[in-house]
Parts: C-alpha cells; structure tokens; sequence
C-alpha cells in the first residue's frame, strides 16, 4: 500500500489543480513537498530521483489564505477555480519557532517513514497583540493585505523575562513551547509593549493595568495585571512583573535596569520632580509628551552620594515651588 503522507492533500480543488498537471502527481503523496515563496504563497512541489520524473514540471503556486486551527493546526484556504467551492488544506504539526519576522511550521512525519527529514513551512510577517491581548502573527501577502493567525492561549512571561507561549496540539500529551526574544517597553500609560528583537515592527502592545503606580526605587520591580481573552471566552489574569535596577541621573534622567539573562537593557524615561522631602525626592515620569501613569521614589539611602542627593534636592524643592506641586507623606 503506498505510504501516505498526514498533511494529506486530498481536496478536489488541489486534484483538479494535479489532473490539469498530471506530471505533477506523484505516485506517492509522501513525495510532494511543501514551502512558500517571497508572498506567502504555497508551493506544492515533486521531489523524486526516478528517471521518468526527472523531465516533469517540478511545482505548482497556490493562492489562498492562511489561518491556524483551534488544534494550532496550519490551514491553507485555497482560492476557488471557476467559482467553484474553496477547499481548506489542514496541515498537521507543531510551531515550531518564532522569530522577530517569521513563523516556522514544522509539519508531522509521515507514519510510515520516519527517517524523512522534517519539512518545515516558513511565513514572513510581524507580530502583533490583538484587542484580546492575544497573540497573533500577520503574514505579509505582498499586496498589502495580510493573513491573521491568532493564537488561542494564554501566555506568561518566563525566567528573564522572556515572554511565552504554551499550548497543547491534537495529540494533548505533547507540550509545545513558543519562546520570544525581545524587550519590554512602557510607553504610555495603560499600556506595556513587548518589543522583539531584530524587528521594528513587531511588537506586542497589551492594555494592563499597573498594580500601583507609586514605586520606591530599593524595592526594584514594577508590576501589572494583564487579561487575556482566549478561545470560548475563558478570561486569563497574568500578573506581569519587571525586575530591574532604577538609575536616577542629572536633570531627573530615570532609567529602569532590567537583566534578559544574555544581556542587559534600560528602559529610559523624562522625569519630573513632584516632591521634596528631607530623606526621599519623587519623581513623575513620561515618555516623551506622554506621561506613562508611574512615579518612583528615591531615597538618601539609596542615592548614597550625598552631594549628587543634596544637589537634586535643590532642584526638586526649586522645581516644586515653581510648579506649586506639593506632597506629602
């Protein structure tokens, strides 16, 4: 019985495609293989070493549209021919890497060969969090629209900071993870970005919401709470909590220190002097014009330099006065 492979492709609109193409049927399906051009869009290709295939024509282009089943299945909807019914490819496998600008598609072994290598499907795109604070990967069609794959799950942030993702496949005894390299930004208020690396446009923005917004610099972390509206509408809650070191410098310069286990990063910040106490200065800090919902305080103790701490207590006490801005403790 000839060895059939499990991303089959057995859909009458692909037959009709392989019967216009008759070279291009393999004997066995197990010999097609699968991969994508600068577009995104499917190649179906023969890979065979016999002599009477060797004269054929080699690969067919696909159009259609891409999506991600709730098993984290890879779907391909295929374009209808002669306004006939589109037919959906579902590709079996696992994610099997993300990167700043591509997702990486490891297909399943056929069963009865699994010496094969692994095939894997590469889309290009960025990364994006959708409304839900979901994940989602859009692929880029070459025409300016572009493909959603949302990720149904929850994610968490992992040692170092490293954001997250697990899930479970068709085959629920098998764990897969997703891991994303980048940084975490705070922008804005209400909001708390996680930039990834290599990429200027992939990014995940998150609505959060800050656990408090008055910090004190010894303490060293900032923390929020983050919703996640996954598959069924199941709500997560993840606490998101970022370690780090507050620097304060000259003319209130802030920054916040933060170890990503292979390096380390600042995330900087204008700051305003909001007080002036005889041990402790505040500040209120923003990003760019836009204030981001935090305020730190330093104490003498922390600063430790008592001429640099004297010297920006002056300041802050000048600041006050001229802003009237007054707080107590």
């Amino acid at each position: 019985m000839a060895s059939r492979s499990k991303h089959s492709l057995d859909f009458p609109n692909l037959q009709r495609l392989l019967k216009a193409n008759e070279a291009l049927r393999p004997q066995h399906l197990a010999e097609a293989h699968l991969s994508t051009d600068s577009r995104n869009r499917l190649i179906y290709e023969l890979k065979s070493e016999s002599r009477q295939d060797r004269l054929k024509p080699k690969s067919l282009i696909l159009e259609g549209a891409w999506g991600l089943s709730d098993q984290h299945e890879l779907t391909f909807t295929m374009r209808s021919l002669n306004e006939g019914p589109s037919d959906t490819l579902v590709l079996r496998g696992a994610l099997a890497d993300a990167q700043a600008n591509r997702l990486v598609f490891a297909l399943e072994q056929s069963g009865q060969d699994s010496n094969r290598p692994v095939q894997h499907i590469h889309l290009s795109g960025r990364w994006a969090a959708d409304p839900k604070n979901r994940l989602t990967f859009l692929i880029d069609k070459g025409n300016g629209s572009e493909d959603v794959l949302t990720l149904q799950g929850g994610w968490e942030v992992g040692r170092h900071h490293a954001l997250i993702y697990r899930y479970r496949g068709r085959q629920k005894s098998a764990g897969h993870t997703l891991t994303f390299e980048g940084a975490w930004e705070i922008n804005q208020a209400h909001r708390l970005t996680y930039r990834l690396r290599g990429s200027d446009d992939s990014a995940f923005e998150f609505t959060a919401a800050l656990q408090s917004p008055s910090l004190t610099a010894a303490e060293g972390k900032i923390v929020y709470q983050v919703g996640i509206e996954c598959r069924q509408g199941q709500r997560l809650q993840r606490k998101v909590t970022l370690f780090g070191k507050w620097k304060l410098g000259r003319h209130f310069a802030t920054a916040f220190e933060m170890d990503y286990g292979t390096r380390v990063e600042r995330m900087h910040f204008e700051a305003t002097a909001i007080l002036n106490a005889r041990d402790r200065i505040a500040v209120a800090l923003s990003h760019g014009q836009r204030n981001v919902g935090l305020r730190v305080t330093f104490t003498r103790q922390f600063l430790r330099d008592a001429k640099f701490f004297l010297q920006l207590r002056k300041d802050a006490r000048e600041n006050a006065l001229i802003g009237g801005v007054q707080v107590r403790f």
